[in-house]
């Protein structure tokens, strides 16, 4: 699935429109118009999304309401694990202490030759200037921090304890290409994977319920449709965004469970049922804690909590799920990371830059337990690392090689100056 797909799949959001009709207003199988070209349904979208992205597993986008399950739990050592988001107001990445200062002053040790390049551009993003003034009308101008109150590590934490298992295991940085000697301790480990996941582009991420509803939230058929197919049949943990508007609270959701169906009546073709449904997600820990079992690789004494959500579903005459609306709030929207994104100076690509994402993820990997860390590479979808990074080594790579060639033409062209000179002497 190209990047371009995901970029049109989240701004399809900004802008489709569904047949007006009572029965149709919170379809998912309505063509959609999209600057005033029709494009395909969300149901359609999402089915090809999911066929694509486990089409190794050979599984296939279920449909029909009677054939999906109506509880499931991912496997007890793909619960997501539980860690800190550290608030910005209070510091953020700053209250995340190690040896070095901050965790953040720790990479920079062992990635950045010392230079506290990370660290700083952490600290600097969050502060701001604000004029007050006082008596006699004098004004001053005080450096604050700008971050809102809900402001943290939310989507980071969501997006990293979906695609890696619990770092467990010390890690010494020599052995990613660092410096040897600065030992990571799976708390800080945790903590940097929150750093290299907290910031997204429209590619690095699946909407697989996106707030296409009336009410700014989610489709409740295409939310039932992600419960069932993610978890119920791939045994993949997938995020909540669990307030509509731009305060965002994500958790990764591992458990659902349908606890009443109810008959609610026909219209034409059309069938509804109405449904309460509880989800179940990892909570934020209020510290660092190993949630994992050596032996077994499950997860143990991780926090969570639980949502209670009642909806509508519409079903065809053939029973298959073709549209819904929420009964009560339901969140904002669900989604699956696909990869960490590289963050470069100019943020066209957003986060920090002086942090390098691929190092991070090295020293994920080497603190996981070996044969969990084998379970997750056969199972989590999207790249290992962001694509962009190899397409910019290689625009550099290119660049460089333009230069040296621009050079030993200047080289050449400067020596058969100095040739002809010679020649006429």
């Amino acid at each position: 699935m190209t990047s371009n797909t995901h970029r049109i799949l989240v701004v399809l959001l900004l802008g489709f429109t569904l047949a007006a009709a009572d029965v149709t207003a919170e379809s998912i199988v309505t063509s959609r118009t999209f600057r005033g070209e029709t494009v395909q349904s969300e149901r359609e979208e999402q089915q090809a999304l999911f066929d694509y992205y486990f089409r190794d597993g050979d599984l296939r986008y279920e449909t029909k309401f009677a054939n999906l399950e109506t509880a499931a739990t991912v496997p007890a050592w793909r619960i997501p694990y539980a860690t800190p988001i550290y608030p910005e107001q209070s510091g953020g990445l700053a209250n995340a202490r190690s040896s070095a200062g901050t965790v953040l002053a720790k990479y920079d040790l062992a990635f950045n030759d010392g230079q506290l390049l990370a660290d700083s551009y952490d600290r600097r993003r969050k502060q701001g200037t604000v004029v007050r003034r006082g008596l006699f009308g004098r004004t001053r101008t005080q450096t604050t921090n700008t971050a809102e109150s809900w402001e943290g590590y939310c989507s980071g934490f969501a997006a990293s304890t979906i695609r890696h298992p619990e770092p467990m295991l010390p890690v010494d940085a020599g052995a990613v290409g660092g410096r040897p000697g600065v030992v990571f301790q799976p708390a800080e480990i945790k903590a940097l994977l929150l750093a290299a996941y907290n910031r997204t582009r429209p590619d690095s991420f699946l909407l697989v319920a996106p707030p296409s509803a009336s009410n700014g939230g989610p489709n409740m058929g295409t939310f039932h449709l992600a419960l069932a197919n993610y978890i119920g049949q791939a045994g993949h943990p997938i995020a909540i965004d669990r307030t509509r508007g731009r305060v965002n609270w994500n958790n990764p959701i591992y458990h659902y469970e349908v606890t009443s169906i109810r008959d609610a009546g026909r219209q034409g073709d059309y069938h509804y049922k109405d449904l309460t449904t509880r989800i179940t997600y990892t909570a934020y820990a209020n510290r660092q804690m190993i949630q994992t079992n050596r032996e077994t690789g499950e997860r143990q004494g991780q926090p969570s909590q639980s949502m209670v959500i009642r909806y509508r579903l519409t079903l065809d005459s053939d029973g298959h799920i073709v549209g819904g609306r929420a009964l009560s709030h339901a969140g904002h929207f669900l989604w699956i990371p696909l990869y960490a994104v590289q963050g470069i100076r100019d943020q066209t690509s957003p986060g920090n830059p002086h942090l390098d994402v691929e190092k991070v993820i090295a020293l994920a990997r080497k603190s996981a337990l070996p044969e969990i860390r084998e379970k997750y590479d056969q199972v989590v979808i999207g790249k290992l690392t962001d694509p962009q990074i190899a397409i910019r080594a290689e625009a550099e790579r290119l660049r460089e090689i333009e230069a040296q060639e621009v050079a030993a033409r200047e080289v050449a062209a400067q020596q058969a100056v100095e040739d002809i000179n010679g020649d006429e002497d």
